[in-house]
């Protein structure tokens, strides 16, 4: 037996045993205090010596007694017969009605220490082995265990759950999960239907329907499913029934999703961080969720670092919500051969070098308390040697005219994760004609402009650039905020005042918006960026592939340009 048993905390198991399990009463027999004794003996019974110390008695006084302790059935049994005056001692009279109820209460206390442990024992074991549904323990890691569970409980109506919120950083598969979940409630639920929701329709394709299909094709099932673009939906052919794919930004379309029988079981918010508020998800749930069946609400997200963030807010209010659950998941409890080994490495290199960038992005923790943006600058002269070593230098043009006209010159070391941005040439109020002799220079390099102005790439084509515009693909907007915390996430952004005043200014001092309440907006600024547009489109083939490889990119997804970034 590990530990130490003090004196009283063996009067006090001695007294639970004696008494037939009342933690109370033993408490106060054993000489403590009568106030709070209910919560302190609980907290007793939870001592791992204090719980070895009552099995090992129990265990003992079983061998010596030589005894099976009577069922709860049959002690019920016992009492009844007591009540009725049915049981008689040896000369076959009844006891009086005092001995019936000593002898009630010793009944009472046959159901011992063991024979509850047994009950808990046996129960335990019934819902462990109770049929969870039929996804393979392969694909379910520890943190999806418990959530598992009490998804199968509360379809089954054993507890009164209807929203669940699951939130967690890089590499935690909540998308996974969820998607087979989905698949399985479908297999499992011949009612049943699944909807997935995002705030931009643009979206839905190089993400969760994806992902959906992945999951059916892991599955070998694939030729029991028709998948379709328009509306976009995924059918089960066996029974008809579906797995829609609806935009929030489409609210007419919304009403064009009908199920052709049965109900929606699950309703399913991806990215839910990206939607207008609450209010926009609950209009959703009116539509799909009918309070008549066992239906769940899902939020998924990535906590962004301000707590100021709708859902972080949500999350926290829901902590107290009896009929919400709230499941957190991490990618340490994922298998390394799922994510790839190149994964835990540089989630270990940022765990090291950017701890605060690691548990925001990686363990998805709120970090955010104020409005600074980049706390990874270097600001310093950028030496000529080293730019001999720059092979590959990137070139971004920002057009403007009220707003500053910019271009500029960056390289970023992939062995390092370090950006150098060393060039800039800005200009006020400035023809394109003007600006493009200012840059002649680099008329032989390849520039990336902003693609929301066709009409100034035109002319710099006219002109003899080889000028291009950014291929975005920002979709939902998203894509914007994406480009930002790349930028954020670089180990270092190395900036040569002498040569990019400007450019120094515009990363120093960028911000998130203050909120009247003194919180801040976690939305990146739209004002004085016009230097770190122009960088981010130098950059855009090497955040585009980053992206890609975040599953954010669609090849398939037909290109559309946005005015995000007009003047």
């Amino acid at each position: 037996m590990k530990g130490e048993l003090t004196p009283k905390w063996k009067a006090f198991a001695d007294e639970y045993i004696k008494n037939g399990g009342n933690g109370t009463q033993a408490y106060i027999s054993a000489g403590y205090s009568e106030n709070g004794a209910n919560r302190s003996a609980q907290k007793l019974l939870t001592k791992t010596v204090i719980k070895e110390y009552i099995a090992e008695k129990m265990e003992q006084i079983e061998k010596e007694q030589h005894r099976d302790i009577m069922s709860l059935a049959e002690i019920q049994e016992r009492r009844s017969k007591i009540a009725k005056g049915e049981v008689v001692d040896g000369l076959g009279f009844s006891p009086d009605f005092s001995d019936q109820l000593k002898a009630m209460d010793g009944l009472e206390k046959a159901l011992t220490i063991a024979e509850k442990h047994k009950l808990e024992a046996e129960e335990k074991e019934k819902r462990e082995k109770a049929a969870l549904w039929t996804i393979p323990i392969t694909d379910i890691t520890s943190d999806f265990v418990e959530i598992y569970r009490t998804v199968h409980e509360a379809f089954t109506g054993e507890i009164d759950i209807h929203e669940i919120i699951s939130k967690g950083g890089r590499g935690s598969i909540k998308s996974n999960f969820w998607g087979n979940l989905a698949y399985e409630t479908i297999r499992q639920d011949p009612q049943a239907h699944i909807v997935y929701t995002r705030r931009y329709k643009i979206d839905l394709r190089g993400s969760v329907y994806n992902q959906f299909m992945k999951v059916v094709i892991r599955c070998n099932d694939l030729d029991n499913w028709d998948f379709k673009q328009s509306p976009m939906c995924a059918v089960y052919k066996p029974t008809g029934q579906m797995v829609m794919f609806v935009g929030a930004d489409k609210p007419i379309s919304l009403k064009s999703f009908n199920v052709p029988f049965g109900y929606v079981k699950m309703l399913i918010h991806e990215e839910c961080d990206e939607m207008a508020g609450v209010e926009q998800m609950d209009n959703i749930e009116d539509t799909f969720l009918r309070a008549d069946t066992p239906a769940l609400d899902i939020k998924i997200f990535n906590p962004p670092k301000s707590k100021n963030n709708f859902m972080n807010e949500y999350t926290e209010e829901c902590k107290n919500k009896p009929q919400t659950r709230i499941c957190h998941s991490y990618y340490y409890n994922v298998p390394v051969k799922w994510l790839g080994k190149r994964f835990f490495e540089r989630a270990e290199w940022f765990r090291i070098h950017k701890p605060l960038y690691y548990k925001n992005n990686y363990l998805g923790e709120v970090t955010g308390t104020g409005g600074g943006i980049f706390d990874n600058l270097e600001i310093r002269k950028i030496s000529d040697e080293e730019l001999m070593t720059f092979d590959t230098v990137n070139h971004g043009l920002d057009f403007g005219y009220t707003h500053p006209q910019v271009f500029s010159q960056n390289y970023y070391d992939y062995e390092t994760d370090t950006l150098y941005i060393f060039g800039e040439v800005y200009s006020k109020k400035c023809k394109n004609s003007t600006f493009a002799r200012k840059i002649k220079k680099f008329m032989n390099v390849e520039i990336i402009c902003d693609s929301a102005r066709p009409d100034g790439i035109a002319e710099m084509q006219d002109w003899g650039f080889n000028a291009i515009g950014a291929k975005k693909r920002w979709g939902s907007g998203k894509g914007r905020d994406y480009c930002w915390e790349w930028l954020q996430r670089c180990n270092k952004i190395v900036i040569d005042p002498e040569r990019c005043p400007n450019t120094e200014k515009e990363f120093t001092k960028a911000e998130h918006e203050q909120l009247p309440d003194g919180s801040f907006s976690d939305a990146y600024p739209t004002l004085e960026e016009d230097t770190i547009m122009a960088n981010i489109y130098a950059l855009n083939r090497i955040i585009m592939t980053s992206r890609r490889n975040d599953g954010l990119y669609d090849d398939d997804v037909e290109e559309e340009d946005s005015d995000d970034y007009e003047d």
